[in-house]
């Protein structure tokens, strides 16, 4: 609990409250933390998580960044950079920049930090980082709208001399579920990695503690690059097992493979078995992921296609060596997600896919749904 004597802790802007964004506010509701989201526009279903988790839910993006002292960004990858400039253009809104002056009095910096902790590659980090560097004016927002529950009104009343509010951004990532909290009243929370210039000067103790966070580097793309790399073995683990149980349910010999794996590597049996159970409701978060996995392993670690890419006999290589191997990875979870009915899953509420045989079944199912749906595209064109 703090004290008189203790420092303002800082007020939490997060977009948005999904399973993880949700168990993030809770960790900081519970050590006493105001934390702020954008209500504006959410479904039924995202209110009451707001109101759950008592979260203060503000009518726009411009309320956002005036209230908020560090915003935390936890959304599908898809959507990591449509995020930003979000928080980006609404820092140019008068109206923010003068509700934020009036805050500023109790603060001791009136700087923004922007901490993205989406699962994107360094790449996409290093873009956005840009993006928030990138000088603009209070006026520039209204040639830029963005379609969302805001918009930019000036009036010919606001003075023009008003400064864009700055942004302190770091870059992030998170490792491991959605913090919970135990029987015993701690906290299991999972590790959440940041890299970046001044990151001791702009974070407070307290707030680095209470969130785990783990500091990998100075530079803006490396915690990216630790996420890419520690997802890539998670989730491509669980792809192969997608793959591989599949075909052996289709084959006949899915009891055999459960079997041989007991005996020979219970390890892996185990991990397959609770990848695939888990994972159907986070299939389509995971299809990006992986298209930002690929990026990063061809960007930082140097496997680009021509690399991969094999010659023999004058041939070249398979189209998934030229496209990257987590390219085809991204096409297994979008099969998951687009195809079956394992795809309309929900964290909160599953009803299918809660066992291994289960999984396989709706997956077979998928495939051949496609099959047919495919072929009679095929079948319109050739008459078309």
């Amino acid at each position: 609990m703090a004290t008189s004597s203790s420092p303002p802790k800082p007020n939490v802007g997060i977009l948005s409250i999904g399973d993880m964004g949700v168990g993030v506010a809770r960790l900081l509701r519970h050590h006493q933390y105001d934390v702020f989201t954008v209500g504006a526009g959410r479904s039924q279903h995202t209110l009451d998580r707001i109101k759950s988790a008592q979260i203060k839910a503000l009518d726009n993006d411009e309320a956002l960044v005036a209230e908020s002292d560090i915003i935390l960004s936890i959304v599908p990858p898809r959507d990591a950079i449509a995020t930003a400039q979000r928080a980006y253009h609404a820092c140019s809104s008068h109206t923010a920049i003068k509700r934020r002056n009036e805050r500023n009095s109790i603060l001791t910096s009136s700087k923004l930090v922007y901490i993205d902790l989406n699962a994107i590659s360094p790449r996409t980090t290093r873009s956005i980082g840009a993006m928030f560097s990138s000088p603009q004016s209070p006026s520039s927002s209204r040639a830029q709208g963005i379609s969302r529950s805001f918009s930019f009104h000036r009036s010919e009343s606001e003075p023009a001399d008003l400064q864009p509010i700055e942004v302190e951004f770091l870059d992030g990532g998170i490792i491991g579920g959605p913090p919970s909290l135990r029987e015993d009243q701690t906290w299991k929370r999972p590790s959440v990695v940041i890299s970046g210039p001044r990151h001791s000067e702009i974070l407070p103790r307290d707030f680095i503690d209470v969130l785990n966070l783990k500091v990998v580097g100075d530079t803006i793309g490396s915690a990216s690059a630790l996420k890419a790399c520690f997802a890539s073995l998670s989730k491509g683990m669980i792809a192969l097992s997608i793959l591989s149980f599949t075909t052996a349910h289709q084959a006949g010999v899915l009891p055999a493979l459960e079997e041989h794996l007991k005996e020979f590597n219970p390890g892996a049996l185990a991990v397959a078995k609770n990848g695939l159970t888990g994972m159907p409701p986070k299939a389509y978060r995971w299809v990006d992921e992986m298209r930002q996995i690929n990026e990063t392993f061809v960007e930082e670690g140097g496997f680009s296609p021509d690399v991969l890419k094999a010659v023999e006999d004058g041939g070249v290589g398979g189209g998934a060596a030229q496209a990257g191997v987590f390219e085809g990875v991204a096409e297994v979870y979008k099969l998951i997600a687009d195809d079956t009915v394992l795809g309309q899953e929900r964290v909160e509420s599953r009803k299918r896919g809660m066992d291994v045989k289960d999984v396989v079944e709706c997956i077979g199912e998928g495939i051949k749904a496609k099959k047919r749906k495919l072929a009679g595209e095929d079948w319109k064109r050739s008459w078309s």
